[in-house]
């Protein structure tokens, strides 16, 4: 994806991958940042932090306060000192397609997909920043099919523009689905796998074949609504929430039905958006293969992979198990990072779920 020749490389040359960046992930309510030191024993965690951003700064993804967010960006690189940065861009702002293209060399895709680009999203060539990802090639068929990532292009700038005024270097931008696939699929795994993505104020969902994101979405359902049902019917204060979600969970007891019940809708979003998923795939791939039972069974989703700060509420992964009859896991956002035989992070596994996306960031320099 380019908007100039400098700011914007999702596969940054060689001189960029040898300088340092600090990697942001920037949500609604947070600010997260990681930066990854490599030595003789492999990588380690050099630096991490979150901050909080004010509520109504940034909508759905949208920048509505550009120096309320400066305010919160300006004092992170006072302290830490880094310019160079690479940032997350939100899938719900992202237009994602899956074209075929006549087989051609690399060389010539990019010029290709320009020409005919507002006939894959709605958006022009000229309004829009773009990047492709060939996800397979076929010489009997004499065709390749690529999937095509395009943001507005006002809207990339909007970050390009805070990020520069609070005195950073944009070097890289990546859509947050890729990032956070990154770092909780495990390399080498050529199944189909859902990654679930469940935050403070929305939840994206990723389907992930042969190691690349295939498809993503969003919706605006997530822990914060958790909290107000919890507030709401159980008429506790927000200060006994956690409390609740931790010790409580989401599990159906004698003892428990009144916490259930309360959360039920809000999780059964959460559910249903899967299941969404799953259909959609197991159509695609009908759709495209020769046999369909051979395109069913492989589409077949093998498991799904929780991550984000509100996935470890208690309870969640077995209640999503079975009503999916799939396997549902935490994800371990470190998989592609270390082995815990070897270096432990300092920060603890459910709160690392919480950094999956800009370790997913990380990552990329070190691939």
């Amino acid at each position: 994806m380019k908007t100039d020749n400098f700011f914007f490389k999702l596969f940054p040359p060689p001189d960029y991958l040898k300088m340092p960046a600090l990697c942001l992930d920037i949500s609604d309510r947070s600010l997260k940042y990681m930066e990854f030191a490599g030595g003789s024993g492999g990588i380690s965690l050099k630096k991490y932090g979150l901050f909080p951003i004010p509520e109504g700064v940034i909508e759905r993804g949208e920048i509505k306060q550009k120096e309320k967010l400066a305010e919160v960006l300006r004092p992170i690189q006072k302290k830490l000192k880094n310019r160079l940065v690479m940032a997350s861009l939100p899938e719900e702002k992202a237009f994602l397609s899956r074209v075929k293209f006549p087989l051609m060399p690399e060389k010539e895709i990019r010029g290709s997909i320009e020409l005919q680009l507002d006939e894959c999203v709605p958006l022009s060539a000229a309004e829009a920043i773009f990047d492709f990802d060939v996800i397979s090639r076929s010489d009997e068929e004499g065709h390749m099919d690529i999937n095509i990532i395009a943001f507005s292009k006002t809207f990339v700038e909007q970050y390009r523009d805070v990020l520069r005024e609070s005195g950073y270097i944009p070097a890289a931008f990546e859509m947050e689905a890729h990032a956070f696939a990154r770092s909780v699929v495990p390399w080498g795994e050529r199944g189909n796998v859902i990654v679930v993505d469940f935050g403070r104020t929305r939840a994206t969902f990723a389907i992930v074949a042969e190691g690349k994101v295939q498809f993503a979405t969003t919706v605006g359902v997530a822990g914060q609504d958790v909290e107000n049902a919890i507030v709401s019917n159980l008429k506790v204060g927000k200060e006994d929430v956690e409390k609740i979600k931790r010790e409580v969970g989401f599990y159906k007891t004698k003892n428990n039905e009144d916490v259930f019940n309360a959360m039920l809708p809000i999780i059964s979003v959460i559910k249903d958006e899967i299941k969404k998923q799953i259909d959609y795939w197991v159509s695609h791939y009908d759709e495209h293969a020769k046999d369909g039972r051979k395109g069913r069974d492989k589409a077949k989703i093998q498991k799904v992979i929780l991550c984000g700060g509100e996935s470890t509420l208690a309870g969640l992964p077995e209640y999503l198990s079975y009503e999916l009859k799939l396997k549902v896991e935490l994800g371990n956002p470190w998989v592609n990072v270390c082995s815990f035989d070897d270096y432990i992070p300092e920060i603890e596994r459910g709160d690392s779920l919480a950094y999956a996306t800009v370790i997913g960031l990380a990552l990329r320099q070190w691939q």
